[in-house]
């Protein structure tokens, strides 16, 4: 009888340690379990931030910080310094009508910015730099751009200015010119003679004419952009570009 007691009493202990061991283990569980979704919904919101501050960063509708505003744009055009035609130029700039004229730097592309003002006559979000141009400035670029010296080289399909320069009647634009250094040549509102003067395939259906700039031509833009600060500025020479 003695030894029957103390056969079920050991076996009650060794009961009670192996109920213990699984309380131990199913807390141990729960413990992981709950730290696991714990850390799930931390990564979860982690990737929602990120996800959030991502589309937010590549929103094309709103302009990054390091581009002038629509206000500045504007602000500045109101007062920028007056200059004047000068009639001696070649056409069409000697007989423009037009009071200001403002060099801008900026991110130009094939779409959505080929140039500086929209079809809707409105900046593109994507200008770097502005400067209004003195009277020499403008009379020393416009005298090289209206001479056929200036052009007659081949260009490139493509056309991403990052160099324009837009006149002004008052507070009206009357005029602007694109260049693009890659594809070597530049787009005018109002047509330049110059520009067409050197033609291939004369006098046949297959005629064309050699718009691309020479480098008197570049060497006008890359010089006044020198003294802008502006990136075409940076190039080593009028021949740094893709012909």
């Amino acid at each position: 009888m003695l030894f029957a007691s103390i056969k079920v009493e050991c076996y009650l202990r060794v009961l009670t340690a192996h109920m213990n061991k699984i309380k131990q283990s199913i807390l141990i569980t729960a413990t992981i379990a709950v730290q696991f979704f714990i850390s799930c919904g931390n990564n979860s919101t982690t990737t929602s931030k990120v996800q959030t501050d991502t589309v937010k960063a590549s929103n094309p509708t709103k302009p990054l910080s390091r581009f002038l505003s629509l206000k500045e744009l504007n602000d500045y055009a109101a007062k920028a310094e007056l200059i004047e035609p000068n009639a001696r130029i070649g056409k069409p700039f000697g007989k423009l009508n037009y009071n200001k004229v403002i060099a801008y730097d900026f991110e130009g592309s094939g779409e959505p910015y080929p140039s500086i003002i929209d079809t809707k006559g409105r900046f593109v979000p994507v200008v770097v730099k502005q400067m209004a141009l003195t009277q020499r400035q403008i009379d020393v670029l416009l005298s090289t751009l209206a001479k056929k010296s200036s052009y007659g080289e081949n260009t490139a399909f493509c056309f991403e200015p990052h160099f324009a320069i837009v006149f002004f009647k008052d507070d009206k634009v009357v005029n602007q010119i694109n260049v693009c250094r890659n594809c070597n040549r530049l787009h005018s509102t109002i047509e330049i003679p110059a520009q067409s003067h050197k033609k291939v395939n004369k006098g046949t259906e297959d005629e064309y004419a050699l718009v691309g700039l020479t480098d008197a031509g570049w060497k006008a833009i890359v010089d006044l952009s020198t003294e802008l600060s502006f990136r075409y500025g940076k190039m080593k020479g009028s021949k740094e570009r893709i012909r």
